[in-house]
């Protein structure tokens, strides 16, 4: 599975204040790299972001609702907790963030990598994902319910106890990522039919169905 890498403008703005970008554009960030930067209390909606780096940046009490971000970079970013609710991402990578609590429910997600970030807890539920990777990145209890997925990956992840509730998980490999206590309605109905698991996690799915096994 290819991703679609972000498209960066070949000169960004350097050394300025989000919160001065913001008042000087309203709604529409272009063009920009922000470092080292903590961004406290910013409630917006209908946001632009394009061809944006946030490297190092830190997000407290925000709510970005309804908006677009395409062909952007978080580096080691912490964006925990904060509401992105009903946003679409295109062409974005998220690279050894904190997105603990983040609410991303309801979302639009396109050619998107999250690669060793902390995710638990986060919220997915209802989002539209196609071409998604996911990289030994901690989904402990992230929630992933009533999701369409096509061509999305999860590689090396700790996916214990996320619920994927009315989350369709056909053509895709979990053998190598962590599943113990995933939450899925019943086995009978039909979100882990034509994934992939290896033989200890059939174990595992098969304790779920109540069935005893001996040796």
């Amino acid at each position: 599975m290819k991703i679609t890498q972000p498209r960066l403008e070949n000169v960004l703005h350097e050394d300025t204040e989000i919160q001065t970008a913001l008042e000087k554009n309203d709604e529409d960030l272009t063009g920009y790299s922000f470092k080292s930067q903590r961004i406290e209390g910013v409630k917006k909606s209908n946001l632009s972001v394009q061809s944006c780096i946030f490297s190092n940046c830190s997000f407290g009490a925000c709510s970005i609702r309804k908006s677009q971000f395409s062909d952007v970079v978080f580096k080691n970013c912490d964006l925990s907790n904060v509401n992105l609710t009903e946003c679409g991402f295109h062409r974005v990578e998220f690279t050894g963030c904190k997105l603990m609590g983040t609410n991303m429910s309801d979302g639009t997600f396109n050619h998107i990598t999250f690669d060793e970030c902390r995710g638990e807890y986060m919220n997915l539920s209802m989002s539209k994902m196609r071409y998604i990777q996911f990289t030994r990145s901690n989904l402990q209890g992230a929630g992933i319910e009533g999701c369409q997925l096509m061509n999305v990956s999860f590689d090396a992840c700790n996916l214990m106890e996320a619920e994927f509730y009315r989350t369709s998980l056909k053509g895709i490999d979990l053998s190598n990522s962590e599943i113990s206590g995933i939450r899925i309605t019943n086995l009978a109905n039909n979100e882990l039919r034509g994934s992939s698991v290896s033989s200890l996690q059939a174990l595992e799915l098969a304790r779920m169905l109540g069935v005893e096994i001996r040796d």
